[in-house]
Order: C-alpha cells, then structure tokens, then sequence
C-alpha cells in the first residue's frame, strides 16, 4: 500500500471515529463506512482491513464468520450501487450511531 493511501486510510479513520461517538446525523463520503464500523463494533476499522475472505480489499470464497458475512454483504451492496452509477467511495449519505446500533 502506497504512503498516500495509507496516510488517508488513517486520516479517515480517525475522523470517522471521531463522528461515531456523536449520536447525529453526519454526512462524510467514504468515511461513513470507518465511522459506522466504529460505531457497531467498538473496534477501529483497521482491525478488519485484512480479515476473513472479505474484509478489506478484494473478496472471494466463502465468509469465515458473521463479521466476513457483514463485509460480504457490504460488498455486494457496493457493486449492486456502482452498477447503478454510484460512485462507492465518494459519494456522501447520512446515517446515525445510536446505541451501537449504526443506521442509513
């Protein structure tokens, strides 16, 4: 991984972090993800940027455990959107982190 992505793969997390101990509406583009991970599992999103069969980049195989089955979902959500036009990684939406629980 390049210095580059690896500096906006930190920046994002700690700025979705930030956003997930706020219980409102927040709009962030690609940090969304970090921050409703952090918001669900207590847990940074780097600790599954290699984890399981789908976590992370890339995917394949069958899902090792309900969190490979989460990332395998979220995946196929991703391609069903950018098939539409979505740009995955870029465009914003709201959701809130209330109760752990995080919501679209």
């Amino acid at each position: 991984m390049t210095a580059f992505y690896r500096i906006l793969l930190l920046l994002s997390v700690a700025v979705a972090s930030a956003a997930a101990r706020r219980s409102h509406r927040t709009k962030r583009g690609l940090l969304e993800l970090a921050g409703a991970i952090k918001c669900s599992t207590g847990r940074s999103a780097l600790a599954y940027m290699v984890y399981g069969c789908y976590c992370g980049l890339g995917g394949q195989g069958w899902p090792r455990d309900m969190a490979d089955w989460c990332c395998h979902r979220h995946d196929c959500c991703y391609g069903d959107a950018e098939r539409l036009g979505c740009q995955t990684k870029t465009d914003q939406y709201k959701w809130t982190c209330e109760d752990k629980k995080a919501e679209c």
